[in-house]
């Protein structure tokens, strides 16, 4: 406990103490408050706040101040960068690379690897390289939330792409909404007929994951339906009560694959007897000769939205530091209308 006094204060301490957001801080420590507006009452306190705490402005601060280099850095947590057009990242670069231009930055692409581990971690010997940039953009998902945790106590500006929450701790993102886009997809489902909306999970979870679960829960009981959720080992010794199943929502690759044999095995043509409802493109990639309906994300939208955030955030504008966009249109290739009458 002893060495958490003695840590440096960080923006988020004055903010706290300050009764004020880390944006608002930000604002008053770079000399821009006027600018933005922000009430003398309210400098005021942040400045108590930070004598009060002994606070010591980081490079990264001490940059602000002054002329910006005019540099946004983007570090993906994947050992190599997603150039392909055929990357699943290309089209968030892509939307980055149009907004940078746009708000009059350049980009800095962040590459240093961690021999040992092959991961590309935000601190490397106890270091944070992000620093020469004005703010980063991150993309990908590293598992390991302490590295996330110690950047934002750090107050680097950075937004990351993908829904992030770490109790305790603000994490800026920008997200596709995949809690309505899974309501959506239920609720056109229910339109074309189908009463028995089967969801199977994919063996790993995180925080999209769990938004798509919830979009599924919430929308079938909004329907006065049964939520029917299979867990992967459940597959086999469920095939039973999936009789009469419909349609399904599709987490992962192995579960789409199941379901291609589950038709099969059972004579039922797709979408004609069953609809399937894709619910991230690494899913639909595992069957790649059939075209799905795929709940996708505005990638390129995305990108976009991630800069304009970090600017904000730059500029010391006070905004949310959580922006969600719709999903993109859901496209029918696999769902239809379930024959019910020709199995009666």
């Amino acid at each position: 406990m002893g060495e958490q006094r003695k840590r440096p204060a960080r923006q988020s301490d004055i903010a706290r103490l300050a009764g004020v957001s880390q944006a608002t801080v930000s604002s008053v420590i770079t000399g821009s408050g006027d600018r933005y507006g922000i009430a003398q009452e309210t400098r005021d306190k942040v400045m108590a706040a930070v004598e009060a705490l002994g606070y010591v402005p980081s490079v990264a601060a001490r940059q602000m101040r002054g002329t910006r280099n005019r540099l946004l850095g983007v570090h993906t947590f994947e050992p190599i960068f997603p150039i392909s057009q055929m990357n699943f990242y290309h089209e968030f670069l892509v939307g980055i690379e149009e907004q940078a231009v746009v708000d009059g930055y350049n980009l800095l692409l962040f590459t240093a690897t961690d021999t040992t581990s092959g991961k590309r971690p935000l601190f490397i010997d106890g270091n944070s390289q992000l620093t020469v940039a004005d703010g980063t953009i991150l993309l990908g998902l590293d598992r390991e939330k302490s590295e996330l945790e110690r950047l934002a106590a750090s107050g680097y500006p950075f937004v990351h792409i993908g829904r992030r929450i770490i109790d305790g701790v603000e994490i800026p993102f920008v997200s596709p909404d995949y809690q309505s886009g899974v309501a959506a997809a239920i609720d056109r489902l229910t339109e074309l007929g189908h009463t028995k909306i089967a969801y199977l999970l994919d063996d790993i979870s995180f925080e999209a994951t769990a938004a798509r679960r919830d979009g599924y829960r919430i929308a079938m009981e909004a329907h006065g339906l049964e939520a029917a959720m299979v867990e992967p080992s459940e597959l086999l010794p469920a095939t039973a009560e999936l009789d009469g199943t419909t349609a399904f929502l599709v987490e992962g690759g192995p579960q789409l694959l199941w379901l291609e044999s589950y038709a099969r095995a059972h004579g039922l043509s797709i979408p004609q007897e069953l609809s399937v409802v894709v619910l991230s493109d690494d899913a639909g990639a595992a069957v790649p000769e059939r075209q799905w309906s795929t709940l996708s994300a505005p990638r390129r939208q995305l990108g976009s939205e991630a800069v304009r955030l970090l600017v904000s955030i730059l500029d010391g504008v006070d905004s949310p530091s959580h922006r969600y966009l719709d999903c993109l249109p859901l496209n029918e290739s696999s769902i239809s209308s379930p024959r019910t009458a020709a199995s009666s």
